[in-house]
């Protein structure tokens, strides 16, 4: 390799290198490795006179592998996607597909009825309806 190969891949390798030492010294001491474990679906919350309503996308993830609790003054969304492969020969090349457990925990507003909250699971879409307490002075 001549002089000039080597100062030509130099900076081509100082990304990889940064993010080795940075791996060694912060995620390592911590126990966390570099690595991403698991995923995070993508949520929406929003807000109707009546109730909140909560989505999140939930692509390849099974109805009965979903759980959604209220604890305390939280809601937890949690699961679990299968990685499922339809070709078992070969080598993968490129991966961003994440499988694994999930968990998402937010807090509730005082304003919730926690007694009223339902879920509904569709076409990989996880809807769950926070029913507000009724006001005071407002007829049922």
């Amino acid at each position: 390799m001549s002089k000039q190969d080597k100062f030509l891949s130099f900076p081509l390798r100082l990304p990889q290198e940064l993010d080795r030492l940075f791996d060694q010294l912060i995620h390592k001491p911590w126990g966390f490795s570099g690595e991403l474990q698991g995923w995070n679906p993508s949520i929406d919350l929003y807000e109707t006179p009546d109730e909140f309503v909560l989505e999140a996308d939930l692509p390849g993830v099974k109805g009965e592998d979903v759980k959604v609790e209220v604890e305390g003054n939280e809601i937890i969304l949690q699961g679990r996607r299968s990685s499922e492969r339809k070709q078992t020969v070969g080598r993968v090349h490129y991966q961003e597909r994440q499988a694994g457990a999930f968990m998402r925990r937010m807090a509730l507003p005082e304003s919730v009825d926690k007694d009223k909250i339902h879920a509904d699971f569709k076409d990989g879409v996880l809807r769950v309806i926070l029913p507000k307490t009724a006001k005071k002075g407002k007829q049922p």
